[in-house]
């Protein structure tokens, strides 16, 4: 590849090359799919209750995410009120000092 570049000499050729990478990036994968999954997401593409379905896996995932953050939230709570508690009882170290 590196040869190839050396080669490039004037613009139009650097853009022709460019165009064919691109054209040859979009077809790129980034392994071999085997024909047994490669029918699997054709057959997942073709059957119309397929986007239903993945639909409601996402439903319940963001509902399970929901559900986390509501438990944040509530132990941010109850640290902000732990730390409120103890700073409003806490003596103050600065006021005995001066």
């Amino acid at each position: 590849m590196t040869q190839e570049i050396k080669k490039v000499k004037t613009r139009e050729e650097l853009i022709k090359w460019q165009e064919e990478i691109y054209e040859l990036e979009k077809d790129a994968s980034a392994g071999v799919m085997s024909e047994e999954e490669q029918e699997r997401r054709v057959n997942n593409l073709l059957d119309k209750n397929y986007f239903h379905r993945r639909l409601e896996e996402l439903r319940a995932h963001k509902q399970k995410l929901l559900e986390d953050l509501a438990w944040v939230e509530e132990r941010e709570q109850l640290l902000l009120a732990e730390i409120d508690r103890r700073e409003q009882t806490a003596p103050t170290t600065n006021s005995q000092h001066v």
